[in-house]
């Protein structure tokens, strides 16, 4: 199986620093180490189980959207959008609904997982639609338990929602399930979401004109300047621009239920989906922001300060 990894901060082995884990949890959010774990178990296993023909790709940045898909599953069944949560408790899948337990019942939680994971696969689709080409099939969207420590009630979601033992079930459909893609289709849905690029349109030679009588033909034109006709040329030959992607989901809610906005403007805690605004850009310093470097050396001098604390305790006691 083929990983492709665009995951922001880490190295070469998808291992974060102490800097870079500070300054991802400032960015992205205080849990996204965990989800980035969590998402790091699940890939390893389908690494393992699933054999060539599939691809993953993980937190897909859509253009300058500033939407980021977790993980995006390309195979021969189809194309899939997984979200791996983190959390820990008891939860309830129920329609398009995700409730968290309370007392003996169930409350709505802060984020719906299962409305977010619906709106990433359907981004995802017009992403790819507005390249000018047609889904296969439709994307599916599949929630995973990341943690043992999480149960789901599921009464008919809208989603797939897969508990931790149920991944291996999950991937034995996958193996077994009716192909939907041939070899050469996932190869050039996975370009498409990587390296977007508009579809190739082949037209067939107009027809050539039936030959005209004397009396029919038309005066001769006067020549085109060939400077004229090089300007021409450049105006209608533009370069393909990949920020063209750059698109609000206008027909959709936004990822975050409360903001009743694009979602580019979704402003929901998300841990693995940064949101930028294309509008205003804040001066960055060594990839940081000026609070992210203030909070950074605040951390650094409460550090330093108990190593001096600590110095001074043990010296007079080695004397």
């Amino acid at each position: 199986m083929k990983i492709i990894d665009k995951t922001p901060l880490v190295d070469e082995k998808g291992e974060l620093a102490f800097v870079q884990r500070v300054q991802g949890m400032l960015k992205f959010g205080l849990n996204w180490p965990k989800e980035l774990q969590a998402q790091k178990a699940i890939v390893n296993y389908f690494d393992r189980q699933l054999q060539k023909g599939y691809t993953i790709i993980r937190n897909m940045p859509l253009g300058e959207s500033g939407i980021v898909i977790p993980m995006i599953l390309l195979g021969p069944t189809g194309i899939y959008v997984i979200s791996v949560s983190y959390l820990k408790g008891r939860y309830e899948a129920k329609g398009d609904s995700w409730n968290i337990a309370a007392g003996n019942g169930y409350k709505p939680a802060p984020v719906n997982l299962i409305q977010r994971t619906q709106r990433m696969a359907r981004a995802l689709q017009v992403y790819i639609e507005r390249q000018g080409t047609k889904l296969p099939a439709e994307i599916e969207s599949v929630l995973i338990a990341g943690d043992p420590g999480l149960h789901i009630e599921s009464e008919r979601p809208s989603i797939r929602v897969v508990m931790l033992d149920g991944v291996k079930s999950f991937v034995n459909g996958l193996a077994t399930g009716r192909p939907v893609m041939s070899a050469e289709s996932v190869f050039d849905m996975t370009e498409r979401i990587v390296s977007p690029r508009p579809k190739k349109e082949i037209t067939a030679p107009p027809p050539a004109p039936a030959p005209r009588t004397a009396w029919e033909q038309e005066p001769p034109q006067p020549e085109v300047s060939r400077a004229r006709a090089i300007f021409s040329a450049s105006e209608q030959a533009k370069p393909f621009n990949p920020a063209d992607f750059d698109f609000a989901m206008t027909d959709e809610e936004p990822l975050a239920e409360a903001t009743p906005a694009r979602i580019p403007s979704v402003r929901e805690s998300s841990p693995a989906r940064p949101v930028r605004s294309s509008k205003s850009k804040t001066r960055r310093i060594f990839g940081m922001t000026v609070l992210q470097i203030v909070i950074l050396a605040a951390l650094i001098l409460c550090l330093i300060s108990i190593g001096i604390v600590g110095v001074v305790y043990v010296i007079p006691l080695a004397f």
